[in-house]
């Protein structure tokens, strides 16, 4: 709110200068008022530009090629800046997906001995997860496999079919 109200006096002041020189110059110039200045919407509307003596109007950032070169320039700019962050989120999400079968394992084998009920619980919520899991490897190695990804390559384990998870093979022997 502030900001706004700084620019509305700076507005107020360049029109009241303005003014003042406007019936000086040669030719004379129209003069301005606040309520018409706010609702110039485009360039194209503001006359009092093609009577400047600055002759803003073939200045290079002025000319519509340049302005359009330059909103492109900043959107590769900006893609760039979205693949280095895809690129972290890529490996976060590698990490974690290691992370939580390696968590399943460890709260399996902890409950193995002592609450094996508990235990066989838990080995069908971590074949649930480790199915998931194991897509999203898939869709991390495509990842990895683009040309143009230039991120970090993370370990990621190797396919366990399901009729090798129903027949009780631990899911913790596999290599990461």
């Amino acid at each position: 709110m502030h900001a706004l109200s700084h620019r509305c006096a700076a507005i107020h002041s360049a029109i009241e200068r303005y003014n003042t020189l406007a019936p000086l110059q040669k030719p004379l110039h129209p003069l301005l008022v606040y309520l018409d200045v706010v609702e110039y919407c485009n360039f194209s509307e503001f006359e009092i530009l093609k009577h400047s003596d600055h002759n803003l109007l073939s200045k290079d950032w002025a000319i519509l090629a340049n302005r359009q070169a330059a909103k492109m320039y900043f959107k590769i700019e900006r893609s760039k800046e979205e693949i280095h962050c895809c690129n972290i989120e890529v490996a976060r999400l590698q990490a974690w997906v290691n992370a939580e079968d390696d968590d399943m394992c460890r709260a399996v084998a902890i409950h193995e001995s002592g609450n094996p009920e508990f235990a066989d619980h838990l080995k069908v919520i971590q074949m649930q997860r480790r199915y998931v899991n194991e897509h999203l490897r898939v869709w991390l190695h495509q990842v990895y496999s683009l040309p143009g990804y230039c991120g970090p390559h993370l370990p990621t384990s190797t396919s366990i079919s399901p009729a090798l998870a129903s027949n009780g093979e631990s899911f913790c022997n596999r290599p990461y």
